[in-house]
């Protein structure tokens, strides 16, 4: 990882440097564009150092750079969707800045007063996207946010579970996102052995990642696991494009754009070791730094899988396993009391 001012550039492991190919831009860094181009907020002088490390040339752009996945997550309202104005805000914005080359870049932070949306002509005709165009993140993020939100449940209950110790919290996690949840996250898997069973230090670095209080009522856990499911999204996307992870990818080196410490913090946390092609599908395996207060071995126990029932999940429908997943979140919900559910099974599909 590096650091463009208050900026960093999170790779595939802790320990990369170099040059990418690709970046993708976290929703912070997106907004920080918008903020710019339209004089809204407070914006980082680091910006311009950022956009003068990867400015567009005549001849071609040598860092493509993404910004589709921060859009949606800043333009995303539980329970009625994608706000489309505040998607053309950030799309527009984009499309304007990250087309800037060096002279552009240096010319409009440091000879203009006004921001730039002041000399468009053209930003007051753009009109709104369609609203059935816009793909729904839920169901990129339900492995993540359904896993996060029983954590948290477990963490609530952390005073009552003491006496039964981690490799009990363990197993009921492994239960409900194997049996019930149907799918295994692994980074969120590595958070809860992190959380559950490691030891102190490993448990206040995930406590700085969730930010979770005792005293979180069950909207505030439902928030917590959403905004958490999308850091992990986004940092596991490098991964996913530089070792070819991601169906219709292209491998390239891939590195997050963020300011955010919660992405920094997941890859100290845990990195991909290992990549195997089974033939009907990818398996990733990821490595965990921290340290345990329970037995390897038993943990092991608990968490390993059967090959043979390993190769049978990846084998399995794509839609019933949504559905699944869906109906086990709206009970998780349900049961926790989360006001507006986040997965109504009958509103995901995956055309």
């Amino acid at each position: 990882m590096r650091n463009i001012g208050k900026y960093t550039l999170v790779g595939p492991s802790a320990d990369d440097d170099w040059t990418p190919e690709q970046i993708i831009l976290d929703t912070n860094v997106l907004i920080d564009i918008r903020n710019f181009y339209f004089g809204e907020g407070r914006v980082p002088a680091e910006l311009k150092d950022l956009l003068l490390e990867f400015p567009y040339t005549a001849r071609r752009r040598f860092v493509e750079i993404n910004y589709g996945w921060a859009t949606i997550e800043a333009s995303w309202v539980r329970g009625t969707g994608v706000d489309l104005v505040q998607r053309r805000r950030l799309v527009y914005a984009a499309e304007q800045v990250l087309w800037w080359d060096r002279k552009q870049i240096i010319k409009q932070f440091e000879e203009y007063r006004r921001p730039p949306v002041a000399r468009d002509r053209k930003w007051g005709r753009v009109p709104l996207e369609n609203e059935a165009d816009q793909p729904d993140p839920r169901i990129m993020l339900i492995s993540h946010y359904g896993s996060l939100l029983y954590l948290l449940s477990l963490e609530k209950q952390r005073a009552r579970r003491k006496s039964k110790g981690p490799l009990w919290a363990i197993q009921q996690y492994i239960t409900w996102v194997t049996d019930v949840f149907g799918v295994r996250d692994s980074y969120t898997l590595n958070l809860a052995t992190m959380l559950l069973a490691g030891d102190g230090e490993s448990q206040n670095a995930v406590r700085r990642i969730l930010k979770f209080k005792d005293t979180a009522t069950p909207e505030e856990m439902s928030r917590i696991a959403w905004n958490v499911a999308w850091d992990i999204a986004m940092t596991s996307l490098g991964e996913g494009i530089t070792y070819g992870l991601l169906s219709g990818a292209r491998k390239k080196k891939t590195v997050l754009v963020t300011y955010d410490a919660d992405p920094t913090l997941l890859r100290l946390g845990t990195e991909l070791k290992a990549v195997i092609d089974t033939g009907n599908g990818v398996m990733p395996f990821s490595r965990m730094r921290s340290s345990l207060k329970v037995s390897h071995t038993d943990l092991q126990k608990i968490i390993d899988l059967d090959p043979l029932d390993a190769w049978r999940r990846l084998s399995r429908d794509p839609a019933t396993l949504m559905k699944q997943a869906a109906r086990a979140v709206q009970d998780l919900e349900s049961e926790l009391g989360v006001p507006v559910s986040f997965y109504e099974e009958e509103e995901l599909s995956l055309s």
